[in-house]
């Protein structure tokens, strides 16, 4: 087999590659698409379901924001509650001590004991009386007395008993609506937990499904990067093979140039041996044909002078036998003018076709 024969099998080998390369990165190609539109529409959904997640932790957040602060509310008003407890029990314990401290009733006891007074001041200045009753009622005077000023004394406490009811009642009335407050309060913060329990489930379910989606993507992502891989390649072998290709193409151009310059330098020097064998053979001649004769021959004695420069002398006989004088080899020709002139007018329209053929 020879070197042409196998230039083409492997350039025929070349293109069945290319062709099945193309057509697997074509292949490819389109798998790509569709993984990369899989992977895209998974990318989507995790994106939504993402955003849906930020959304409601947003609301969550709101919500237990929302509910704590209710909640301290709540505390600050059972701490006043506890505190206003306190301070009712305290006041009860000193409406209990004042009464158990009591001796009767203060004012009947005051008003019957100022009457027994009277009554024994009157008797005393009306009543002819003995000296031992006399000091008698006055003794008694004075023990009623005392006993006024101890009445007096727990009209004091009865007092401070009506005011210490006075300031339960106030107590009483302040934890009633700190008691108000806390489940009106309660009432509220139980709204706000209600809707964190309500959101949870569906975060919960959006986060699972971002998540599922999520490890979807990644999976069709690593597929995507595989196909890119895959068809990087391809198009790699699809761009060595090109080049292969288009450098056997040029190659094989380079080569028919060079034939055909070898072939036009061929049928150039077949012309100027056909012409110079006309004109020594005394042929008549195209008009192109002498003027390529004529060159040629010409070239060829300033070449052969060149050569035999310094021994002209020698041979000079040797050289007019072999190289004849151009004026001598026309007169030889015995051509008329009119003749070559009309011969040039035919065959130089059949040498310029042929030549401009052999140029083409």
């Amino acid at each position: 087999m020879t070197e042409t024969a196998e230039t083409i099998e492997d350039v025929e080998f070349l293109r069945v590659k290319f062709r099945e390369l193309k057509t697997q990165a074509r292949e490819e190609l389109e798998v790509l698409r569709r993984d990369r539109d899989q992977m895209r529409e998974y990318k989507q959904i995790r994106d939504e379901h993402n955003k849906e997640v930020k959304a409601l932790i947003e609301s969550v957040k709101a919500e237990r924001e929302e509910r704590d602060r209710i909640n301290k509310d709540i505390n600050e008003a059972k701490e006043r509650r506890r505190a206003i407890h306190a301070q009712l029990k305290s006041v009860y314990d000193d409406i209990r001590e004042l009464r158990s401290n009591l001796v009767g009733s203060p004012s009947n006891d005051q008003r019957r004991m100022m009457r027994r007074v009277e009554e024994l001041e009157w008797r005393q200045q009306t009543e002819q009386i003995s000296r031992d009753e006399e000091v008698s009622i006055i003794e008694e005077i004075a023990r009623i007395e005392a006993q006024l000023v101890k009445i007096g004394e727990e009209k004091e406490k009865q007092d401070r008993i009506s005011e210490q009811r006075r300031l339960a009642r106030k107590l009483k009335e302040e934890a009633s609506d700190a008691h108000a407050k806390v489940l009106t309060l309660s009432e509220q913060s139980q709204i706000h937990h209600q809707e964190v329990v309500r959101i949870r489930p569906q975060l919960e379910e959006y986060k699972k499904s971002a998540d599922t989606a999520h490890k979807n993507f990644v999976e069709w992502l690593k597929k995507v990067k595989e196909g890119e891989t895959r068809l990087k390649d391809q198009r790699t072998q699809i761009d060595e093979i090109q080049t292969k290709l288009r450098k056997q193409t040029v190659d094989k151009r380079e080569i028919e140039r060079e034939e055909h310059r070898v072939q036009q330098k061929e049928q150039e020097r077949e012309r100027v041996e056909t012409a110079v064998e006309k004109l020594q053979s005394g042929k008549r001649l195209t008009f192109d044909e002498f003027i390529l004769a004529q060159r040629t021959v010409t070239s060829d004695k300033k070449k052969s002078k060149k050569r035999k420069k310094g021994s002209e002398d020698a041979e000079p006989e040797a050289k007019a036998a072999i190289e004849p004088d151009i004026e001598d080899e026309f007169a030889d020709l015995d051509l008329d003018d009119d003749e070559v002139v009309e011969e040039e007018s035919t065959e130089v329209e059949i040498e310029e076709t042929s030549e401009d053929t052999t140029e083409e």
